[in-house]
Parts: structure tokens; C-alpha cells; sequence
């Protein structure tokens, strides 16, 4: 099976959706907890890696985390610098996610979560890229529906969740653009943008699932 990108809007419902791909395909799942392990490993304090690609405000942190919530995945099998060269935090960072997910595409079937993956694996002949986006009412909506995650004294209001969305979607197009130099909305860069607030987690997933399946068969 081919490797899956997932780009995302926050509220987009990327998390769910990239962990049904990887059941589906019984793919290896790799978001933001797999590169922070690895960088740990490679000796980055724990503080600094808070959110180095989104650079949230402290104030949401705590909420974005909540929202995003998913099981740990274990780092088995995850290949990790044991030295790198004298570089900015950020700069290191960038290097581990690189090295990441370019061995997992390596590895092949597996879902990657964000974290540039359709940038770096640009190239890679079996990579499938997906976008999902919806609108800010629908995200809120999502969002809303998953509140209960959140401890109660943490609990966002509608308002707040606007704002959470607005502030994550801005600190990904700047991590974008500052490591890769381009616009992650810009649909050209994948092979299916999908509009979740309109289809919903199951669609969604249906039609992702159907394009890789179908692509994947047209190579090979």
C-alpha cells in the first residue's frame, strides 16, 4: 500500500479520520507524538517541544491538546538521530520530523499526520496527499461536540473556539512557509481535497480509502 498524507484544518476532523486509514489499511500511524518521541530520544527537553510547528499561545495549548486527544502511539520501529550537528532547536526539530517520516515512507504503508508530510514526501512515487478542510461554522460545530474531552475548568466557549481554530490554521501556514516555502492551502499540492464539514468523518474516510485503493491499483 501507498503512504497517506493528511493536511488539515484544526476542527477538520484529521485525527479521526487518519486513524481510521490506518486501521483500514492496518497502515503504521504517525502524528505528533511519534516525533516527539524520537526527539526526546535525541536529547530535546520535553519544554521545548510544547509546539514547535504550530507555536501556539501557552493559553491554548492545554485545549488544543485536549481536542486532539488520541491514544499514543508506540515508537517501535521509529528511527531517531542519535547526534546532529550543532542547529537551533527548531532547526533540529525539523531535521528529526524530515528523517521521520521519510523512513516511515521507506517502510510504506502508512498514514502520516500533518507535520509537512505531503512537502517532504512530495516526490516519493507511492505518496497520496490529502487535504481536508471545512468551514469555520462546521469546525466549531466538531469541536463543540467533542468538549467533554476537555477538563470542565479548560472548557472553551464558542467564541474561544473560533479563535482556537483561526490561531492553530495561521501558526501551520507559518511553519509552512517558513520550512518549506510554500502554502499548504494551495489544493495543486495534493492528489484530494476533501471538504469534511459537508461529508462528515465515515464519508470522508469512505472516499479517501476509494482514491488510494484506486490509485494505487493504476500503478501498479
Amino acid at each position: 500500500m501507498p503512504v497517506v498524507t493528511i493536511s488539515r484544518q484544526f476542527g477538520a476532523a484529521g485525527a479521526p479520520i487518519g486513524r481510521a486509514l490506518a486501521e483500514r489499511f492496518g497502515a503504521e500511524l504517525l502524528d505528533r507524538a511519534i516525533v516527539a518521541q524520537a526527539a526526546l530520544r535525541a536529547g530535546i527537553p520535553e519544554h521545548e517541544l510544547e509546539s514547535y510547528d504550530e507555536r501556539l499561545p501557552t493559553k491554548w495549548q492545554r485545549v488544543a491538546s485536549a481536542l486532539a486527544a488520541a491514544p499514543e502511539p508506540a515508537l517501535a520501529g521509529v528511527p531517531f538521530p542519535t547526534s546532529l550537528a550543532p542547529m537551533s532547536v527548531h532547526e533540529r526539530l525539523v531535521e528529526i520530523t524530515r528523517g521521520v517520516i521519510e523512513e516511515a515512507a521507506e517502510r510504506g504503508n502508512a498514514v502520516i499526520l500533518g507535520r509537512g508530510g505531503a512537502f517532504i514526501l512530495a516526490r516519493h512515487p507511492n505518496a497520496f496527499h490529502v487535504q481536508l478542510h471545512a468551514s469555520l461554522d462546521a469546525r466549531v460545530r466538531y469541536l463543540l461536540a467533542r468538549v467533554e474531552d476537555i477538563p470542565e475548568e479548560a472548557r472553551p466557549e464558542e467564541d474561544a473556539l473560533r479563535e482556537l481554530c483561526q490561531t492553530i490554521d495561521a501558526a501551520r501556514a507559518e511553519y509552512i512557509t517558513d520550512v518549506f516555502g510554500t502554502d499548504w492551502r494551495d489544493v495543486t499540492h495534493y492528489d484530494l481535497a476533501l471538504d469534511t464539514g459537508r461529508l462528515g468523518v465515515q464519508k470522508a474516510t469512505d472516499l479517501i480509502e476509494a482514491a488510494v485503493r484506486a490509485a494505487t491499483r493504476a500503478t501498479s
